[in-house]
């Protein structure tokens, strides 16, 4: 959003009247859309709730847009996929503690070492330049390198090459333990 090019100036007041009208116009089809998506209508309408707010903080003009339902739209559907990952990012955590219980001390102890080895990972992560660093971050969550480069605003090309980098100085830095860490968070790497 933020590095869109469509701001006007207008008043406060009248910024925060056509905001209104625009929230009136679109807030309810738009959580029918992302109940769609979600599966459950309160979590659609935070999730809206959601988007409005942070188009109202990073003050966006829609006078330069001229399909503004589909860039709505667009953002709404966006904000959607990034809840479902992070909530199946969750279900997968959740999935792996029943598998804890239910296998008693060995697979707490698999649980444990998993848990070094990130902390190993997180610790190397740090060290990387900042850029780097969200980068890896964001490809542990699960994001693909479009999505990445979307978020931090940023070219796919430089996603690469800071990835590879990163790939570079990781297997450098934690040697041995290098190949258990693409296993378990890097998988697209092995």
């Amino acid at each position: 959003m933020a590095g869109i090019d469509i701001f006007k100036k207008h008043s406060k007041k009248q910024e925060e009247d056509n905001y209104k009208a625009l929230f009136r116009e679109y807030f309810a089809s738009m959580c029918l859309f992302a109940e769609h998506y979600l599966g459950d209508y309160e979590m659609a309408r935070d999730a809206v709730h959601d988007v409005f707010c942070r188009l109202w903080e990073s003050a966006v003009c829609f006078d330069g847009i001229e399909n503004k339902k589909g860039y709505l739209y667009t953002i709404v559907r966006n904000h959607c996929l990034d809840l479902i990952k992070r909530r199946n990012v969750r279900d997968r955590y959740a999935q792996n503690n029943v598998l804890v219980e239910e296998e008693g001390e060995t697979a707490l102890e698999i649980e444990m070492l998993r848990e070094e080895i990130y902390n190993l990972l997180d610790k190397a992560i740090a060290q990387l330049p900042a850029r780097s660093g969200e980068i890896m971050r964001l490809k542990m969550q699960g994001c693909k390198n479009e999505e990445i480069a979307e978020k931090l605003n940023i070219s796919l090309n430089t996603v690469n090459t800071l990835k590879t980098n990163a790939y570079k100085f990781l297997r450098e830095m934690l040697q041995d333990k290098y190949l258990i860490c693409c296993v378990l968070f890097f998988p697209d790497q092995v």
